[in-house]
C-alpha cells in the first residue's frame, strides 16, 4: 500500500514539473471466490481478495511505472454464523506480509512479493494490450521462470488503472 501511495506522489510531482504527458491511474479487482460455508467438518470462511494497482503511463499509454499489492481478508465463522476470527487482528497486504505470506514454506521457489515485483518489471514499457495478450505467465519466456502465480487478477487491475489514468 505504501508503494502505491509513493508511485502516485511521484506521478503528481512529474506532472507538476512539466511532464504533462504522464498520467496516473488506480485500479482494483475484487473476488470472493475462495469463500466457503461452515460445516460439521469446520468453520466457514468469508474471504475477500482485493488486488490494487497504481500505474503511471505516457501519452501512448505505455506503462512507465506500476505498483501492485493484494489484500486477502479472511473472516471465519461457525455453523451458527458466529464469527470465530479475531476482529482486532491487523489485516496486512501480501506485500506487507513479505516472507510471512508463506509461499516459500509451501514449496514455491519465490515468495509472492518477489513474484509480483517481477511481474511489475515485466509490465513496464508495455501497453495494456500486450499485458493482457497472455493468459498465463508460462506463455512468456521472460516470466515463466519468475512467476508461478495466476496473473489474471493483476492484469485486470492494471488494465483498469490504465483506463482510469488522468
Amino acid at each position: 500500500m505504501k508503494k502505491i501511495l509513493a508511485l502516485t506522489l511521484v506521478a503528481i510531482l512529474l506532472a507538476g514539473c512539466g511532464a504533462a504527458s504522464v498520467k496516473t491511474g488506480l485500479g482494483h479487482n475484487i473476488s470472493i471466490n475462495n469463500s466457503k460455508d461452515a460445516s460439521a467438518e469446520g468453520d466457514g470462511l468469508a474471504q475477500v481478495d482485493t488486488v490494487m494497482a497504481a500505474v503511471t503511463v505516457d501519452s501512448s499509454n505505455k506503462i512507465l511505472g506500476v505498483v501492485i499489492d493484494s489484500a486477502q481478508t479472511k473472516i471465519t465463522f461457525d455453523t451458527n454464523g458466529k464469527i470465530t476470527s479475531d476482529l482486532n487482528e491487523e489485516q496486512k497486504t501480501k506485500v506487507e506480509l513479505g516472507y510471512d505470506y508463506g509461499m516459500k514454506k509451501a514449496g514455491s521457489a519465490r515468495e509472492w512479493f518477489e513474484q509480483i515485483a517481477e511481474l511489475e518489471k515485466w509490465m513496464v514499457g508495455k501497453t495494456v494490450d500486450k499485458i493482457t495478450a497472455i493468459k498465463d505467465a508460462a506463455e512468456d519466456e521472460d516470466l515463466k521462470s519468475k512467476v508461478s502465480i495466476s496473473i489474471s487478477p493483476y492484469q485486470a487491475a492494471v488494465a483498469e488503472a490504465v483506463a482510469n489514468a488522468r
